[in-house]
């Protein structure tokens, strides 16, 4: 039996990540119990209100749907959270005149459904819910003894904790998927490495731009690989300047047939907080590749409005955005450079920020999901 329990403990845990190897290991408890089903699910006496985060054997399916038709009168979930945390019982023993005079969830649900008795523990308790889990035997298993509940009560903190796992692996899930979503949003090309170099991800602009060719491509991690040696010289270097504590900057990725060149912002990125305070954060790296042919760039007036800045500096952040250098921006347009300085002053006094490849982050991040607003009109 100890054997059984060590291989249960181990799936339990190496599940967590996955629905699919989570049902599996209670599989095994079932096995390990001989009862036909297990559930694990939460209650909220408040409501009251039943929910299920998983099951398996016949309380699944179509007659856990059915379930809910019933769930009002079962009175099991309630009698299992007055258990304090750690501890189980059966319902044979909280419930002893439903088993002599069943009511209407044990005369019309449970036991037509081919269900007898429960075996059931307390995971954890929190303002007002309750993580339970329940072993669901049938008329043919012998009555839960003393036995049965000692040995469930061994393996509750480990189902516990399990549970609380899988409930971070599936938030993480829907944080990264959303996450991802925006990032795909955006016109400009992203990808971003973490503190060890490996890819966390890149987006299908980022995507488009390596398919094309066009002077730039993108290794198997995701980092910007330009045809030109020498651009590939300043990005390892930008690279090396944000992984060491620095703000990072832009490059120029020269494209063939004359065509505008890319921009490259490159800039840190940082997964998390450190643990600890006092250390350093771990810095990653994120790449975002500027397409000057794109329609969609950001233009003057859209960046006025966005901060609430005098026409003439806007111009400038949107052309410094765009990938322009401020000494080109100034002669284009006939201003000497000490009056473009001082427009990018006022730009950075007024979006708080203090270097140019800040003022890019910041103009993409507030324009990250205006080009999918104009494409809906």
């Amino acid at each position: 039996m100890q054997d059984r329990e060590a291989q249960f403990i181990d799936s339990l845990y190496l599940g967590a990540r996955d629905r699919a190897g989570f049902e599996r290991s209670l599989d095994l408890l079932a096995d390990i119990f001989s009862v036909a089903s297990v559930t694990l699910f939460d209650f909220d006496a408040v409501r009251p209100d039943v929910t299920f985060q998983a099951s398996v054997g016949i309380l699944s399916g179509e007659t856990l749907d059915k379930y809910q038709e019933f769930a009002a009168f079962d009175p099991a979930p309630l009698a299992f959270s007055r258990l304090a945390a750690g501890n189980a019982h059966t319902t044979y023993r909280l419930l002893p005149e439903e088993a002599k005079r069943p009511g209407v969830f044990f005369s019309e649900f449970f036991r037509p459904a081919g269900m007898e008795e429960c075996l059931g523990g307390t995971l954890a308790t929190a303002n007002g819910r309750f993580a339970l889990v329940g072993l669901q035997r049938t008329p043919d298993r012998k009555v839960f003894d003393d036995a049965d509940i000692l040995r469930l009560e061994g393996l509750l903190p480990h189902i516990g904790r399990a549970l609380q796992l899988r409930r971070g692996f599936i938030e993480l899930e829907g944080m990264t998927g959303a996450l991802s979503e925006i990032c795909d949003r955006l016109a400009a090309g992203v990808s971003a490495l973490d503190e060890r170099g490996v890819g966390l991800f890149t987006n299908s602009a980022a995507r488009r731009i390596a398919a094309a060719k066009d002077g730039l491509s993108l290794d198997r991690r995701g980092r910007p690989v330009a045809m030109n040696r020498d651009v590939n010289i300043s990005l390892a270097e930008l690279e090396n300047d944000v992984r060491s504590g620095g703000s990072g900057g832009k490059v120029r990725v020269p494209r063939p047939a004359g065509k505008p060149p890319y921009t490259i912002l490159v800039a840190p990125f940082i997964p998390s907080d450190a643990a600890d305070p006092s250390r350093p954060r771990p810095r990653g790296v994120i790449f975002v590749i500027h397409d000057p042919l794109r329609a969609d760039l950001p233009t003057g007036p859209m960046i006025g409005q966005l901060f609430g800045l005098p026409r003439a500096t806007a111009n400038l952040a949107a052309a410094i955005a765009g990938g322009e250098d401020m000494q080109d921006y100034a002669s284009r347009h006939g201003i000497s450079i000490n009056t473009a300085r001082y427009h990018l002053k006022t730009a950075f006094d007024r979006i708080g920020v203090h270097s140019q490849s800040e003022l890019t982050r910041r103009i993409i991040l507030a324009l990250r999901d205006l080009s999918d607003h104009r494409e809906g009109g």
